[in-house]
């Protein structure tokens, strides 16, 4: 990560003097909540617009997807480089144009007869409620597509709900083009190093403004959660694969109760009912200006008593 000008370790968990606040306005942004893990799996294909509007409408506060580039420098939203299609057509993206990863055919959502696609990052964008946040995970370590993230959230005018996961050399390419375009913009540290605790000094010494953990590391404890805390970085945690609702609510329950601020998940469903019983109430999504789409019903929750 590009660590501040006079920096040093910082065991106690104070963050450094040199790191400033952001301003950026959140009053329409969730506090805590769910994160949609690749859009989650609701009956679509991963890290699609059509898993994407299915979690937006159960009124996921947060949706976490992965971005990288075609051969011919365009953003594509897919976790993995090499792809197969239902056609059984393989190809890697970074060696691809457009139009050959255009040409996958992806299967279709449950219940419906439409094929998706891989989307592009600008496609995505557009149907992105502007009252979440969006976690976009830069596939690759590269300055190049770090700046072309950034300019395409400058496009859309979403860096006030955009989360950067960036890595070594696109942390400073995404805070560059934040620069050149007069933006303030939230980075979420990818860089994980082998022992945690080091992983958590060098977020709060880059100054960067969230966290992600990992579930391979365990539950955070309270050594981990406490420099965070009063570095005043948020935590996302990923992830639960868990599909029962009440195992879910435990997970989350304890998560929650540890300080983390958002939980990636796969199943959206019940981790939308467990997080309502826990009194955390879903997102009506808002668009400035004409809905991309509409959703069947608003999302319901009716916490326990």
């Amino acid at each position: 990560m590009t660590l501040c000008l006079g920096c040093t370790s910082s065991p106690s968990g104070v963050a450094p003097g040199f790191c400033q606040a952001s301003h950026l306005e959140t009053a329409d942004l969730p506090e805590r909540g769910i994160s949609a893990h690749r859009g989650g799996q609701s009956g679509c294909p991963v890290n699609t617009n059509g898993a994407f509007q299915r979690a937006i409408c159960l009124g996921v506060h947060q949706i976490e997807l992965d971005v990288r580039s075609t051969a011919d420098a365009v953003l594509v939203v897919s976790h993995d480089d090499r792809v197969t299609d239902e056609q059984g057509r393989t190809l890697r993206i970074s060696e691809s144009t457009l139009a050959e990863v255009r040409n996958l055919q992806l299967e279709p959502c449950a219940g419906e007869v439409a094929i998706q696609r891989i989307p592009t990052f600008e496609e995505t964008l557009a149907v992105m409620p502007h009252n979440i946040w969006i976690n976009v995970d830069i596939k690759e370590n590269n300055p190049l597509v770090g700046r072309l993230v950034a300019e395409m959230v400058a496009k859309a005018q979403r860096f006030d709900q955009v989360i950067f996961g960036a890595r070594d050399d696109t942390d400073p390419a995404v805070r560059r083009v934040a620069g050149e375009v007069e933006e303030e913009s939230w980075v979420a540290n990818m860089s994980r190093e082998i022992f945690r605790s080091q992983y958590v000094d060098t977020t709060i010494n880059s100054c960067d403004e969230f966290i992600q953990l990992s579930f391979l590391r365990g539950r955070p404890g309270v050594e981990t959660m406490d420099p965070l805390k009063q570095a005043g970085i948020r935590v996302n945690y990923s992830w639960l694969g868990d599909e029962d609702e009440s195992e879910l609510r435990q997970d989350l329950g304890d998560l929650f109760a540890r300080g983390v601020d958002f939980v990636l998940v796969d199943h959206v469903g019940q981790a939308m009912e467990g997080a309502c019983a826990l009194g955390i109430t879903p997102v009506v999504p808002h668009w400035n200006g004409t809905s991309p789409f509409t959703c069947s019903e608003p999302p319901r929750c009716t916490p326990a008593r």
